[in-house]
């Protein structure tokens, strides 16, 4: 990620600050101290990025992952050796002020390594984070190389946000299927545990489920359960500070092996049918994939693309009452309101870019009141890159294109606790609350492998929504999910922070509307199981239960 101008939070509020690049930079990779008897080595390399920040509300971090090339063969994942917070043999580096957590839950079975790790402030403090000699310990028998073997590592960065455990409101007086306590209230849900959550048939003062009008959903005034796996928000999660970019997309597909890049190529007949740029999408996939304009949010994502990159970046897919607790925080709702917490709208006609060609530096001028904040209902672009034609002119913006150093959390159009681009740009696909296949998710973190068998390329991991074959196919649909935020070519009212209009209306194609982001669990739920066997998803019962822990004790 490249050029995004600050902004932070404290408490409620946003402080402007000097404009600040966030720039991700990781060089100077080193593979240091080989030991043959453990299998390990330390993986030494230079980090630096801006706009970050730990305040009494909560910090940003980087999360990291590795991938290890055997000679000359794909890259691997790669394990690392200890958990905790500054395991032995790692080391923030240079900059003491800095920490380095291998989450104790990602351990890839009871005995092996670890698939990545956060780097993030320990102590309060705002500002540009750089450090020399970050250290990781790198199990590489794990990822199959012997001590003699010729090894190359290659660390991927996230830049992410700490959603504290917080209770908050689900829903608002007017967005469309919103969520209501009530059928004749207009107060929203208010998820204050990750209990599981009960819809009724009552008037008011309990959780009422409003319908889509999605095939195969809850229909309005239904009775479900939202089990107690299924994440509601409440609990403490990390969410990646923007959507993913065409630059981390190209990255992913050149470092998957070929029949895996055919299966994720959003270039082919089923996504944009094209190499060349259309509606601002750049990228290209050729022998290798490449991009014209890495810091722009990637669109032509289908739910099969963005699992596959989530998997294998260890984050998982977020579920719609995680992205309206990441938008609005903990505050009380406001009717109509969008991400960055007002119903303020900018006129869409003031997208004009202040610099030509787009380079990662540009922005937007300023016009109407308030200032331009989200891309929205096709708007049509001035200066940037239009003078390369009209595909150019309309599409997705690089994110957090809109946070300069006058800009407050409406201005930048920023969630509650600083993660960007929620509203407009492009659509957040997620785990929807509208049908049994949604809440039937469990939020299990992704291990950093795609499925290498059955089907090449796709996400593989259980409990996620889109996997209709256990054992099978992995993620090969997009049942179980839906739509929120809205996308540049969308009017107003699907930006709003708790509109559901297509938040059960599940589509497995590419759409140069479709992009997203991801999200990884602090505490994930364990799948169910029978001995050594992992069992299906949790469907409903028609008591509201789940037949694998509830009604069908036949499952073992």
């Amino acid at each position: 990620m490249k050029k995004i101008s600050s902004f932070l939070v404290f408490l409620f509020s946003f402080f402007p600050l000097s404009a600040f690049a966030n720039n991700l930079s990781i060089s100077n990779v080193s593979l240091e101290s080989r030991d043959s008897i453990n299998n390990t080595v330390i993986v030494e390399f230079d980090i630096t990025w801006d706009n970050s920040w730990r305040t009494v509300t909560n910090y940003d971090a980087v999360w990291l992952v590795l991938k290890v090339t055997i000679g000359s063969a794909t890259p691997v994942r790669g394990l690392l050796d200890d958990d905790g917070v500054n395991p032995l043999g790692t080391s923030p580096g240079t900059n003491q002020n800095l920490e380095i957590l291998v989450p104790t839950d990602n351990r890839t079975s009871s005995s092996q390594g670890h698939v990545g790790a956060f780097l993030y402030r320990k102590a309060s403090g705002t500002g540009t984070v750089a450090s020399k000699n970050v250290r990781l310990k790198l199990d590489y028998g794990l990822s199959g190389a012997g001590d003699t073997s010729n090894i190359t590592v290659k660390v991927i960065g996230t830049e992410m946000v700490y959603i504290p455990e917080a209770p908050f409101f689900a829903g608002d007086t007017s967005s469309t299927a919103a969520f209501k306590k009530g059928s004749s209230s207009g107060h929203p849900w208010y998820i204050e545990s990750e209990n599981t959550v009960r819809t009724t048939t009552t008037t008011s003062g309990s959780f009422y489920y409003t319908s889509t009008g999605s095939e195969g959903g809850f229909a309005s005034n239904g009775v479900f359960t939202l089990p107690l796996q299924y994440p509601k928000g409440y609990g403490a999660f990390y969410c990646m500070k923007y959507p993913v970019t065409e630059g981390q997309w190209v990255d992913f597909i050149n470092n998957i092996d070929s029949s895996s890049r055919s299966s994720r190529d959003i270039t082919s007949a089923s996504g944009k049918n094209s190499d060349s740029v259309i509606k601002r999408n750049t990228s290209s996939q050729t022998t290798n994939a490449s991009t014209n304009r890495p810091d722009r949010a990637v669109s032509y994502l289908a739910w099969m693309d963005l699992a596959a990159y989530l998997d294998w970046v260890a984050l998982r897919p977020m579920t719609e009452l995680e992205f309206e607790k990441v938008a609005r925080g903990p505050v009380a709702v406001l009717g109509d309101e969008y991400a960055w917490g007002t119903s303020n709208l900018a006129n869409p006609a003031a997208t004009i870019f202040t610099s030509s060609p787009e380079d990662g530096n540009e922005v937007f001028s300023v016009g109407g009141d308030p200032q331009e904040n989200v891309v929205y209902n096709s708007t049509t672009f001035s200066n940037g890159d239009d003078y390369l034609g009209p595909q150019h002119a309309q599409g997705p913006v690089r994110p957090g294109i809109f946070a300069t150093s006058s800009t407050d959390r409406e201005g930048a159009g920023a969630g509650y606790y600083g993660v960007m681009d929620l509203s407009g740009n492009l659509v957040e696909m997620v785990a929807t609350v509208g049908n049994t296949t949604g809440i039937s998710y469990y939020a299990v973190n992704g291990d950093g492998l795609l499925d290498d068998s059955y089907n090449p390329g796709y996400a593989y991991q259980l409990g996620w929504v889109g996997t209709s074959y256990i054992g099978t196919s992995g993620v090969s649909d997009a049942s179980g999910t839906g739509k929120r935020g809205g996308s540049w070519n969308q009017a107003s009212g699907a930006l709003r922070t708790s509109d559901r209009s297509e938040a059960s209306t599940e589509n497995s194609s590419r759409s140069n509307r479709f992009g997203g982001r991801g999200v990884r669990s602090v505490s994930p739920p364990a799948m169910p199981s029978c001995g050594d066997l992992v069992v299906d998803p949790p469907e409903q019962c028609d008591t509201g239960g789940e037949i694998n822990e509830e009604c069908d004790g036949s499952t073992c």
